[in-house]
């Protein structure tokens, strides 16, 4: 096991020589990865030209401008602050690095990109925080001493960047790391659980309560999570907190909202303005020591390379920041100006703008019409061009790149040749932000700006136009990430295309009131994303309001493709019914256009549902037909699923050998294409199959094996299955004290998933075996009434072990008693039944 390095958005391994950004293998020559290790290895030290030399090249003589040009090609990727240069001396790695164990390849939970190392995905900000020392230190004190610390204050005070700064303080007192939530694009209250489990890469079942899994989940963890903008789901917001902190007691959130959470235990920190000079008639170096004319100074010099200010100059700065209250957003974009309309035409002209524009009424906070007035200030003067794409980038709900830029923005009037020109023009006045760490350029509008542009565009003639140009960008990228999901690994997939999730939320919101069929080809291409960020209760919740907007002018292949994605994502939820409907919907459809493709992803799912409801000659021939389908369409992952299904099929109708064919060829495929979760789901499958032909000690010796690899994934959901199975097979072995240990260990991880009703069979055929028929006659009951309620039927193994039972009852109990305690079992609640099954 080689310990890989982590520094910021970029994973070095050492033993493969191989450097990921985001999970994605970076294109880089094998020499810079020498040298880039070399320096990494001696992280903080300095490393002399000679032993870098010495390390890379050998013995081989290279000149002084060749080592440099390797390092500035190693600046150029990795970016120009990790590599210090010491001048004649060598040079030093100064990036903060982490260190993990991990078996030669980034780590394999399905993180959305969002733990916390530099600044996270898409989340725009200065790399230097000015004027909050004293704040800092008292908001990481406060952190030390309490579990949930909220900052407040207006918009464009700072608060994300300094939740962001803060946190990595004091980073190294969470071994679990610190993760960013976004929650600015999710609207829906009840969704920030299941936003916040897929930051964490944490798999809800379909039939599971996001809150009972993250409280589970975070029991014994020690993380600190940063809970930003969470003014607008507030609700949602306070009941994660609240159930963090009833749960998790090592657990720490940082949240930032405009008003407090209201949860118990709370402590508000509010992040005040910049601190400005009273009396402007003060000397120029006290002027010059303010926060907020430090922040001004810099960002006017970004802006423009020969600003300067003189001491004559100085109180006009001090004026500039009293205009717009020391926020400092406002602050940054009048510096944007400074350098364009010099500083006393800046003050006039700012002075005026901010009392015109307070003077006019307003019933928002002070502060935010502050800053209201100063976006309206700095919008006004920008030319109708910036204006036009200043507000049509606000459609973007989070980072964007500049063919996003032009494909949205631009039109007839504004060739997409001119908009990088517009950007970096808007990005150095402050109205667009530079995300830093990004390996391609990437842009973001704040919040508040974006507030501020939206409802610009809002009222602008080229809404509509703009909102179809959005839509129909997020179509493009979805459709090409339904192609690469083919070839690709969940965790380089989710690298990808992960962050296109708030933008697709923003194009469905529009989508839904101006354009069916914008948003049923929306949504049917999106279900991919949904299902691998286990949203899939937003996911069935965004479809399924697509699908009522479904008519007979619908193109059946955008019909096709919804209900398909449909079927998926109500495929394994209980009762499932609505999985069935809508996939023989696809199936029809796909039939009637003659698709073989589609026809055979459709039947897959189809055929997992029939054998779920005991229909296992129509589950084989669906299978069979649908395998028959994909194998010569090239498309390796759905051909790897339709086999992992016929593994299932082959298994249940005790066709073993068959079923350990297709399950090797299962593993093959999705190990081609580096898909481990499915490839583990295959392997937990295959258990199954072992124990029901037979092979309880195989079954047995794979199961704990795989538990254990599993143990330190984000998969708990299949670690419960297979410890499901583990504890059956001892059960059938009679091993009864391990396969209760077993069963405890599985029992609330399948709970979490909505799947604990299969091992109640097992469980109360071990109460049968120890001697405690009164208690396995009860669990029977149980058994039976869920298997009825949720419209399943037993697979082999659970139906050979109701069969034990049955014949263990027969032989201690009457008849009639086994009658009436199966009855009494029956109505219990799955706590009763669960703290019977799992006694001594």
């Amino acid at each position: 096991m080689a310990e890989l390095y982590y520094f910021g958005r970029y994973a070095l391994d050492p033993i493969e020589r191989r450097l990921y950004a985001d999970g994605i293998p970076v294109s880089i020559g094998s020499t810079d990865v020498r040298l880039l290790l070399a320096l990494v290895e001696n992280e903080g030290s300095l490393v002399s030209k000679g032993d870098l030399v010495a390390h890379v090249w050998g013995r081989v003589a290279i000149t002084d401008n060749a080592l440099y040009v390797h390092i500035n090609a190693l600046r150029q990727i990795i970016g120009d602050d990790c590599i210090v240069t010491k001048q004649g001396q060598g040079y030093r790695f100064v990036q903060p690095i982490q260190r993990s164990r991990a078996s030669g390849q980034p780590d394999e939970k399905r993180q959305v990109g969002n733990l916390l190392v530099g600044w996270p995905a898409g989340v725009a900000g200065p790399s230097r925080l000015i004027g909050r020392r004293e704040q800092l230190r008292s908001a990481t004190k406060l952190l030390a001493r309490r579990r949930l610390v909220t900052l407040t204050g207006p918009g464009g005070v700072g608060k994300t960047t300094f939740a962001i700064h803060a946190s990595k303080r004091i980073e190294s007192d969470f071994p679990d790391g610190v993760w960013f939530v976004e929650l600015a694009g999710v609207r829906d209250s009840n969704l920030v659980p299941e936003t916040v489990a897929a930051v964490l890469g944490l798999e809800i079942g379909d039939n599971a309560k996001p809150l009972d899994t993250l409280a589970r989940h975070l029991a014994r963890r020690s993380l600190l999570i940063i809970l930003d903008n969470c003014e607008h789901v507030i609700d949602g917001a306070a009941a994660v907190c609240e159930t963090i902190l009833r749960a998790a007691p090592r657990t720490k959130i940082l949240a930032t909202s405009r008003e407090m959470l209201g949860c118990t235990g709370e402590q508000v920190f509010e992040l005040p303005p910049l601190v400005v000079p009273s009396d402007t008639t003060a000397s120029p170096e006290t002027i010059r020591g303010m926060s907020a004319i430090q922040l001004f100074i810099e960002r006017a010099a970004n802006a423009a390379a020969n600003f300067q200010v003189s001491d004559s100059e100085a109180p006009l700065v001090a004026r500039i920041c009293r205009h717009v209250d020391g926020l400092p957003l406002a602050i940054e974009i009048a510096a944007g100006w400074g350098g364009v309309l010099g500083l006393a035409t800046l003050d006039a002209k700012l002075d005026g703008s901010i009392k015109n524009c307070l003077r006019a009424g307003t019933t928002t906070p002070a502060r935010h019409s502050t800053l209201h007035a100063t976006l309206k200030w700095s919008h006004d003067l920008l030319s109708s061009t910036e204006q036009t794409v200043l507000r049509r980038l606000a459609v973007f709900a989070g980072g964007f790149d500049l063919e996003a830029a032009e494909l949205v923005a631009a039109d007839d009037y504004i060739p997409g040749t001119q908009i990088f020109e517009h950007l970096a023009s808007l990005a150095r006045k402050s109205m667009v932000a530079v995300v830093p760490g990004a390996q391609a350029q990437r842009y973001r509008l704040l919040e508040t700006t974006r507030a501020f542009m939206t409802e610009m565009l809002a009222s602008s003639p080229d809404a509509t136009a703009t909102r179809k140009r959005h839509a129909g960008y997020v179509l493009q990228v979805l459709e090409k990430a339904m192609t690469e999901w083919e070839t690709s690994s969940d965790v380089q997939w989710l690298a990808h295309y992960g962050s296109i999730i708030d933008d697709l939320r923003s194009a469905l919101d529009w989508s839904i009131d101006w354009n069916r069929n914008e948003v049923v080809a929306l949504a049917g291409a999106s279900w991919p994303l949904w299902w691998e960020m286990s949203l899939r209760a937003e996911g069935r919740q965004r479809l399924g309001a697509a699908a009522a907007l479904l008519d007979a002018k619908t193109p059946p292949k955008h019909e096709a493709r919804l209900r398909l994605g449909l079927g998926e994502l109500w495929a394994n939820s209980t009762p499932g019914e609505a999985a069935e409907i809508e996939l023989k919907r696809a199936i029809a459809l796909y039939r009637a256009m003659d698709d073989p493709v589609g026809l055979g992803v459709a039947l897959t799912p189809f055929a997992f549902r029939l054998l779920a409801v005991n229909r296992f000659e129509e589950a084989d021939r669906a299978i069979t037909e649908a395998v028959s389908l994909l194998e010569p369409a090239g498309k390796p992952r759905m051909l790897a699923h339709a086999y992992s299904y016929q593994l299932c099929v082959e298994s249940c109708l005790g066709r073993h050998m068959a079923a350990r064919d297709v399950g090797t060829k299962a593993l093959h495929l999705y190990d081609a294409i580096g898909e481990k979760r499915s490839a583990l789901t295959v392997a937990a499958n295959l258990l199954e199959v072992n124990a029901d032909s037979g092979d309880l000690d195989g079954a047995i010796v794979a199961a704990t094996n795989l538990a254990a690899r599993i143990r330190d994934t984000s998969h708990s959901y299949l670690r419960g299955y297979v410890l499901g199975v583990l504890s059956a097979a001892y059960t059938a072995r009679d091993d009864l004290h391990q396969a209760l240990i077993a069963a405890r260990e599985a029992a609330p991880l399948l709970r979490d998933e909505g799947t604990l009703f299969w091992i109640f069979d097992h469980l109360a055929l071990r109460c049968a075996l120890v001697g405690r028929v009164t208690d396995a006659a009860l669990l029977g009951g149980y058994a039976d009434c869920i298997y009825r309620k949720n419209g399943y039927s037993r697979w082999p193994m659970g139906a050979r072990a109701m069969e034990r039972l049955r014949a263990l009852l027969c032989e201690g109990l009457a008849d009639s008693e086994i009658a009436r305690l199966r009855g009494i079992g029956a109505a219990l609640s799955e706590d009763q039944a669960m703290t019977l099954a799992l006694r001594v």
